[in-house]
């Protein structure tokens, strides 16, 4: 399987959504109600920091994507982080090294300093991929639980 990991375009919105939605199956509770949600959500993430936008493509579809910010204020750390907002590789693909490879291209790309991530305090499948990653868990707030890497 060859995965190639490029810098997201504003066409490939219209694909990501749907992507979104099927990869929370089993963890509704932490994605969106809707795919109009989903929708609303994605470009959101696109607007707030459109260069931040990274798909996996696995045979020219995409297989995940990742949406992070440079500018983000933490209100936890008092300071500008850089922000992982969503990570999802769709379940056909996973434990492929593709999460990694966009968690790793977002890391490059937001250079040295904290990442900030919020993850839902169920999915532990999830927590323990960002430990392995050097992420470690601080606050809980809700159903959420924030995770930073120095």
């Amino acid at each position: 399987m060859a995965i190639t990991i490029r810098k997201g375009e504003k066409k490939d919105l219209a694909q990501v959504p749907e992507i979104l939605m099927d990869s929370y199956r089993g963890l509704e509770e932490y994605g969106e109600e809707s795919i109009e949600k989903a929708r609303r959500y994605i470009e959101d993430l696109y607007d707030e920091d459109p260069e931040c936008f990274f798909v996996a493509e696995v045979d020219g579809k995409i297989a995940g994507f990742i949406f992070c910010n440079r500018f983000w204020y933490s209100k936890f750390e008092h300071s500008k982080v850089g922000a992982i907002h969503e990570i999802v590789v769709l379940p056909g693909f996973r434990h492929a090294g593709i999460g990694k490879e966009l968690i790793e291209k977002a890391m490059e790309f937001l250079g040295p300093g904290k990442i900030e991530l919020w993850v839902g305090e169920h999915n532990t499948k999830a927590i323990e991929f960002y430990k392995k990653l050097g992420f470690e868990e601080r606050e809980k707030a809700g159903k959420w639980v924030r995770m930073i890497k120095n």
